[in-house]
Formats: C-alpha cells, structure tokens, sequence
C-alpha cells in the first residue's frame, strides 16, 4: 500500500480509536472476493466503525477462523498487523465452486460505568451503568474460479446470515433477501443495515436500512458494484452476575458485480 493511500486510513483510524471497543463491527475481508483454485490469497480481519477501514486490532486470542469449502473446513491462523490495525493471513482454496471465509470473534464482556468503558465483568465495579457480553460472527463468500450452492450452507453460527439467493450474482438495483438463524432457528432482529467498501468513510454510515417482514426474512436493495455487507444484530436479555445482556452481531460480506 502506498503512503498516500496509508495515511488517510491512519488518520481515520486514531479519530476512532477513542470510540468503544465492543461497537466496532467485525469483518473478514480478502484482497478480492473471486480467486483461483490453490491461489494464495490475502486476508484481513478488520474492527471498524468505518465500513471497511480497520480501526483497532482484535485481540488474537478471540478470534476463530476458518475457509468452509462443501464438507471441508480449514482452520486459518492470522498475525497482528499493528501499522494497519488489523489481523492478517493468508487462505488457499482447494476446490472450484462458492466458499465461505467464515470467523468468530468470541464473546468479549464489555461494562459502563460512571468513570468510562472497561472490559471487565460488571461482578465487583462500582458505578455499573450497563453491561453486556459482545460477539460477533461474519461470513465472507468467495467464488473460487465459478460459483455453486455453497452459498446457501448453514455453518450453525450462533447467529447467521443465510441468502435467499446467490447474492453473488446479484448486480445493482437487485433486491436480496436473507434469513436470520439464531442457534440454528429464524429469528426477528430489530433491523438490517447495508452498505459497501468506500460508501462513506463517516463513522456507522451505511447505504442501506430496513425492518424485517413478517416472516422475520431481512431485505436489501443492493446499489452499487464492490464489496457489500450485510450486517443484523439481536440481543439475549439473560442477565448472569457478570453482564446484564447478551449482544450479537453478524454480517455477510459478499461482492456485487
């Protein structure tokens, strides 16, 4: 990357930093989304609340990675990249057809209290004002060489994005449409927000929002061509000692021709 291009993403990223950790999305995002059978490809695991500008790195210990290709699954190991603020690695697809680049942020408790956000359990603090455990999944689909149905499989992530339809053969002015699964049934979230790399580099700015149907399915008018996000969140009001709540996120990353 060269230092023109660098330094507006470092600055993005120290206007940022002081936002709170547990807000920032969590993306798995490749150097390109349609690659070769047993070509290397680059990856990283960005944390932004500018879509796609990694703005933190993720602690490495809480991240779980792994390419999904039919049957198989590969676990995927990744290196702290503190220029760029990001996780790296790199992935090889070993059959033609959709693969899923599939990740887990495990879930990470996050407390506000009257002195500031710490991530710590809420058991002990003074001043609690909330408390909630945060994790976060993402699903990236890559066509290796031409795509197939690996874009419809269901990975059992506690909550998942599954399409309709193969969205990556959708093109601008298509309308998408995305069940939501939580630990494996439909279930309704409050919303669905959209958006792709470069829409906007304002911080939480997405291209698109939307309310569920009745049937608990999300929907999407997709845009613009580039590399779209899908992103719902649903929160489990299950208070334990140390948090008040449960907040989920996943989001769908796919790209539009």
């Amino acid at each position: 990357m060269n230092a023109r291009r660098l330094l507006p993403l470092l600055c993005l990223a120290l206007i940022f930093a002081a936002l709170p950790a547990q807000a920032h999305e969590f993306l798995v995002k490749p150097v390109k989304l349609t690659v070769q059978k047993g070509e290397v490809v680059p990856f990283s695991v960005i944390s932004s609340h500018v879509m796609m500008v990694s703005e933190e790195v993720e602690p490495q210990e809480h991240v779980k990675l792994a390419l999904v290709e039919g049957k198989s699954s590969t676990a995927l190991s990744v290196t702290p990249n503190p220029m760029l603020f990001t996780l790296d690695g790199q992935l090889k697809a070993k059959r033609e057809g959709t693969a899923i680049l599939a990740g887990h942020r495990e879930g990470v408790v996050w407390t506000q209290t009257t002195k500031g956000w710490k991530a710590a359990s809420m058991k002990g603090l003074d001043g609690v004002i909330q408390s909630n455990k945060y994790e976060k999944f993402c699903k990236t689909l890559l066509t290796v060489e031409h795509g197939d149905d690996g874009w419809k499989q269901v990975l059992g992530q506690k909550l998942e994005i599954v399409p309709l339809s193969d969205p990556t053969m959708a093109r601008p002015g298509d309308e998408l449409g995305f069940k939501v699964l939580l630990d494996g049934k439909p279930v309704t979230t409050n919303g669905v927000l959209a958006t792709y790399d470069g829409f906007s580099y304002e911080t939480m700015a997405f291209a698109y929002s939307g309310e569920p149907r009745d049937d608990g399915s999300v929907w999407v008018k997709v845009t613009a061509p580039g590399v779209w996000m899908v992103r719902v969140e649903h929160k489990i009001n299950q208070p334990t000692e140390d948090y008040n709540g449960h907040v989920i996120r996943s989001v769908l990353i796919f790209e539009v021709q």
